[in-house]
């Protein structure tokens, strides 16, 4: 089932921690730090109703999340909704949730009045090859250089 969540769900679900561990692993950027979910900062943003979750649901279990972030982008004269994290833990992937997240992402984006959903992908990863086959085209790539040695 895929419903709107709160971060309190999802911190609250047994398989949280798990989840974030396997998806730390799949979205790593090497010369990054390693990923670490601020949650206080997730919080603070869906408290100011710009960060909306959306979660799939195996009974009580959690299969997977999105969150979808709504930001102004100041060269389009536009807000903006663009998938944050989205992750569907490997045991779920073959039930069809992470489609269904994904076009309950795209729902929450036209209700936020979007004129569509941006979606990152580790480069050659599962979401970047299923993306284009559901309508999604490429249109840009992200490049990363580490400047600082922390």
């Amino acid at each position: 089932m895929i419903r709107p969540s709160t971060v309190a769900e999802l911190e609250a679900a047994p398989t949280f921690a798990d989840m974030l561990a396997e998806y730390a692993v799949e979205s790593a950027i090497e010369g990054m730090p390693p990923p670490s979910a601020r949650m206080e900062t997730y919080r603070a943003l869906s408290d100011l109703g710009a960060l909306h979750v959306l979660a799939a649901w195996a009974g009580d279990t959690l299969a997977g999340f999105i969150t979808v972030l709504a930001a102004p982008l100041p060269h389009y004269g536009r807000t903006v909704a663009v998938s944050e994290s989205f992750f569907v833990a490997k045991a779920h992937r073959s039930t069809g949730a992470g489609l269904k997240l994904l076009h309950a992402a795209e729902d929450k984006a036209r209700e936020l009045g979007s004129p569509g959903l941006l979606v990152s992908a580790p480069f050659e990863g599962d979401l970047f090859k299923v993306l284009p086959r559901v309508g999604y085209a490429e249109t840009n790539r992200v490049f990363f250089k580490k400047v600082s040695h922390e």
